[in-house]
Formats: C-alpha cells, structure tokens, sequence
C-alpha cells in the first residue's frame, strides 16, 4: 500500500468519526483489477471450470463472482469513508443476486424509475439508502421517497418548483415534513473531456454543456434561492460513462464545492452532500488504461473538503468486471473462406457491441482469452449482421458444444438485454466467496416473453362475432370432475417446519388427494399456504391478523408427485416492498415442491392495517 493511499484512508476514517470497522471482510482472493494505479482485466473467471459450469448450468447464463463485486465495494468505501455512501445505479445492472449482495454488504442504491425503485427495496435497501434521480421524475414518487427518508436529485428548475410548491400544500394540510435529503443535479460549466476521444464519447458525455442533464452552474443559485418551503441539502454531478482518467472527478468535486459556497453566500445555508455521481471506466482489452479505484481516490485528496459528506455512484466501475456471460458454440460455418464460428449467445445480451462498439474480451474453454485479430469472426445467434462479438480473431482451436466466456459484462448487458428472435436469458449462477456456485435465477421461460404476456389471444377476431350460448349437456363430457367435485376431497396438514434465516423456510405436508397425486390446485393451495405462514413469521406475527393475498402466479410441475408420502415444500422471500401506503406492501415469493418436480413463483400483497384473516 503506497503512502498517499495509507493517508487517504486516515483521512477518510476522520471524515467518517470512525475507525476502519468497514462492513467488508477482506477476501482471499488475488484481483488483478484491482491494482494501484491502472484497472486490468479481472482474474477471477480464468479460474472457472467453463466445461462444468456449462454441463451443470447450461448456457446463455450470466455469471457473478461474489468475491469481486465485495471487493469492489471495498475498495470505493476507502474512497466516500462509509459504504452507505457507495451508491450502485441500479440501470448498470438489475440483476436481484447483485443488489441482494450490495444491500447486505450496507452499500446503497440509485433509481431512475419506479420499477427500479421496486427491484431496490424487494432487494432489501432499506428507504434511507436509496436515491431516486430521472431527468423525467414523477413528482409522487419523488415525493413518497423523500417522506421515506430516501435522497431525491431534481434535474430541473421545473421539476424543483413543482417539488417545493407540492411540499406547500402538503404542509398546508398538516403533513409532516420528509426526512429525506434533497439534491440538485448540476450541469457543470467547467469543461469535462476524455482523454482519448472514441466514437461512442459523445453517446456517454453526460456533463456536457449541451446535454440534457441537471441544471446550469450559473442557474443553479437563484433555483436553490428561490425555494420557499424545501431545503436543498447538496449538489450532484455525473462526469459521463467509461471516464478514462481522475481529472474529471478532481475538477468535478472542486466546481461542486465552490457552487455550495455560492449557495451559502446567497442564502445563508452551506449545501453539505456532493455527489460525484460514476463514471470511472474499466478496461475491456489488454492495452486499454483506466486508473484503478484507488488510484482516483489518491486523486480526490486535495479536492475533498471535510465539512461535505461524499457520495458517489459507481456502475462499471463496481460491477462491470464482477459479472461474465457463459455461452457455447453452436456452429461452425465458412463463408468465401473465412471461418465463422456461432455461439448461442450475442448483442441481445451484450448490446453495448453493437451501439457502442465496446468488444468485450472473450475467453476460450482452456480459459485464454481469444485474439483480438485473426481472420476469423465470431459470432452471435441473430438475425442482423451487427450481431458480431469479435469482428478479426482466431477460433481454429473452437469446436461446436465447447464454453465460451464473455468478461466484464456486468454493467448495461443484462438492463440492455432484448428478447429479439425470441431469445431469453438462461439465468444467474453466483460464485460465492468461498468458491461454490449457486443458481439464484433460473432459465426464462415462455410465461417470461414481454410481448405475450397479458395478451388477450384472438380477442380480435372473437370481438366479430355474437355470443352464441352454450347448452350444458355439451360442456358436461369435456369438464374434468376431479376439478370440479373431487377436489373437495383433497386435504393437507402440516408435519414439520424449518427456516434458514428470516427468508426461506421448508414444510412437509401429509396430504390426501382422491387422484393419489398434487393436482395444480392442490400445489397451488399448498405454496400459498406456505407463502403466507412463512410471511407472517418473516415479519414477526404469531397469528394471521391481516389479510394476504395474491396478485400473480408461475407455476411449472415436470413430475408427478405422489400423495402416499410427505410432500415437501419450501419457499424462499424476497424483501417486503412498500406498496400503498405505510402497511401495504408486496413480496415476491419464489417457491419448489417436492425438490425439482413443481416450482414456481407468486407476487403477493397484504396490508398491516387491514382486518380479518
């Protein structure tokens, strides 16, 4: 560790008024990337049997090393002094196994719409580390996160108006003032380049002058000024995505500063949070130069004033080089003598190729990455020519059936992902800090297609004609009387009960069923039971005193599951969400009967507040 690094930390622990009892355990893992002075290309992947994870887990499956994203996140916390202040932009990546991590680890989480807000809070970030920033706010919402404590950025002197004059009236009306922490979103007039101009700069620029993020500098006084019933407590920036150098940040938390000064100047009141928002880049080839966490944060040392609380908002730079995408190759094929080899996975995981031009390094099954130039290519599955991961490399030593590995794809792959030519995403495996993998998202199914989903089939062509009835005596013979007479028949009780923690829980039924089997209904019958006792006991109650109730249903039964033993059922929960209200909330519940042969998921809802069971 150099000197100004080992001061750096000194001066964040008295920035902080604690020691270094950060909430991340050091890890024994080596991480290439996370050098002093330059990023480098992640490690931890090389290390990964490709073979046996795809035999286990099949492929198109992204993979998340825990040990890395952790590391990350330690090594921004030296940056702020407090990992509460680390907040992770939930559009880099909205991958549940990646925020359930962050949120644990105490860090915090940046949303820029509601259902990014959603995915946050069901994660478990708590309301006072979330932060809810849109360049198209809705008031309401902005207005609900600041009541709950959270921090909401304004982008405009608009929506900065429309804010305070909603606070008015609500004040007016006896509500109580929010506990949350408003910020202004800044358009520097400093002059913020990349050092290396790329074709996508202007695509990823989000401080120029001419963009359509924040507020001028020179009109962001008399907007804070002009407030008659909200106090703005701090300014935001974002220097713009895939920075390649510190002085941005540098000029940045310096411009921010003298901006709260003048506020103060003008109002009497000093503006105490800055925040630098993200942007520090990752390399994706073996010659790109980014600077390392680290070495922003020796950068910052001369700019960050101790009477600011700092936050930052990191995406690439914390997530990207801690997620792959796993794929195989499906064909071989040669055109006019050049060699194309397909794999099943393409630009509707990793747009950024295609928009960009951003070629992620690609390993091959022996774990070596592939050339960057060659005359071959490699390709994706779709129907569109762009679809090209490496336009000039070399795949003589590929063969159809053999794994491939796509680094640092974990920031705006996956919150980019299409499901173009039907293609579906075939899930998530977590590498655990202790080396095991564990799968915490399975393969989409049908039931996942966005455009099918909730469709009205045929209510066209039906609208055209006129209802015609039905006799009974016709519907008679095609209705099943198991599922209208005998289920009645169908009882379960409950043997044993355990947990693991406060969100999954296994039950064993004794069942009885006229078939000798669990019907759909029955299965459903006995997971929403489950589903709801679990709830209860997560949130504490002894007895069922409010109603819940479900709101959507998955369920997938691939084996017949007898009736003549125990039936086991074990659910796993997602975090309560605030719904309506302070006692109305929704959960997810994911859940699997007897191990693999029924699995599925309910949203429920309940309300605290309610009466009746």
């Amino acid at each position: 560790m150099s000197e100004r690094t080992s001061a750096r930390r000194a001066i964040a622990r008295s920035r902080t008024g604690h020691g270094a009892s950060l909430p991340i355990q050091p890890l024994e893992l080596e991480l290439a990337s996370l050098a002093e002075t330059h990023a480098s290309i992640e490690c931890w992947s090389s290390a990964l049997d490709l073979r046996a994870v795809l035999a286990e887990h099949g492929s198109n499956v992204w993979i998340v090393s825990e040990a890395q994203l952790l590391a990350n996140l330690a090594c921004w916390t030296r940056v702020v002094g407090s990992v509460e202040r680390v907040l992770f932009p939930v559009k880099a990546n909205p991958s549940p196994a990646v925020l359930e991590m962050l949120a644990a680890a105490g860090a915090g989480a940046e949303c820029a719409s509601p259902a990014e807000l959603l995915l946050a809070r069901l994660a478990g970030f708590p309301d006072n580390r979330i932060a809810y920033n849109s360049p198209a706010a809705d008031l309401m919402t902005a207005w609900r996160v600041l009541i709950s404590g959270g921090t909401v950025v304004a982008d405009s002197c608009e929506f900065l108006t429309q804010l305070d004059r909603h606070a008015a009236r609500a004040f007016a009306a006896g509500h109580p003032r929010p506990q949350g922490t408003l910020l202004v979103r800044v358009n520097p007039s400093i002059d913020i380049r990349y050092r290396q101009s790329e074709s996508w700069s202007e695509l990823t620029s989000h401080a120029k002058k001419t963009g359509k993020f924040g507020i001028p500098t020179e009109e962001v006084v008399e907007a804070v000024a002009s407030l008659y019933t909200l106090r703005v407590a701090g300014l935001h920036a974002h220097v713009g995505t895939q920075m390649d150098h510190v002085e941005p940040f540098v000029q940045l938390a310096t411009h921010l500063g003298e901006l709260a000064d003048a506020i103060a100047d003008r109002t009497g009141v000093l503006p105490t949070v800055i925040d630098l928002g993200g942007g520090l880049g990752i390399p994706f080839t073996s010659t790109d130069e980014f600077p390392s966490i680290d070495a922003l944060g020796d950068a910052l040392l001369s700019a960050l004033d101790p009477r600011f609380t700092y936050l930052v908002e990191p995406g690439h730079a914390l997530v990207g080089n801690a997620v792959a995408l796993l794929g195989s190759v499906v064909t071989v094929k040669r055109v006019r003598g050049r060699r194309w080899t397909i794999l099943d996975v393409g630009t509707d995981q990793l747009a950024k190729i295609t928009l960009l031009s951003w070629h992620h390094p690609v390993l091959g099954p022996d774990g070596a990455t592939l050339a960057t130039n060659g005359d071959d290519a490699l390709g994706g599955p779709l129907c569109f020519s762009g679809d090209t991961l490496l336009p000039a490399t070399n795949t003589a030593h590929l063969s159809v059936g053999d794994p491939v590995l796509v680094q640092h794809a974990g920031a705006y792959c996956a919150s980019l992902a299409s499901t173009f030519n039907g293609r579906r995403a075939g899930g998530t495996v977590v590498v655990r800090t202790n080396g095991t993998l564990q799968r915490t998202a399975q393969r989409a199914s049908s039931l996942d297609e966005p455009l099918a989903r909730g469709h009205a089939w045929n209510a066209l062509s039906s609208s055209q004609c006129e209802r015609a009835p039905l006799a009974l005596d016709v519907i008679a013979p095609l209705s099943s009387k198991v599922l209208r007479e005998d289920l009645c028949e169908e009882r379960f009780a409950y043997l044993s009960a355990s947990s693991e923690g406060k969100h999954a829980y296994e039950f064993e039924f004794a069942v009885t069923s006229p078939v000798g089997f669990v019907s759909m209904p029955l299965a459903i019958r006995l997971a929403g039971d489950a589903a709801i006792v679990s709830t209860l006991r997560m949130l504490g109650y002894a007895t069922k005193a409010f109603p819940v109730w479900g709101t959507s249903l998955e369920l997938r039964m691939s084996k017949q599951i007898p009736t003549n033993e125990p039936v086991r059922v074990r659910i796993e929960l997602a975090h309560a969400a605030q719904r309506e209200g302070p006692k109305s909330r929704r959960l997810a519940v994911r859940f699997t009967i007897h191990g693999d042969a029924a699995s599925g998921a309910f949203e429920i809802m309940f309300d605290e507040a309610g009466v009746g069971c």
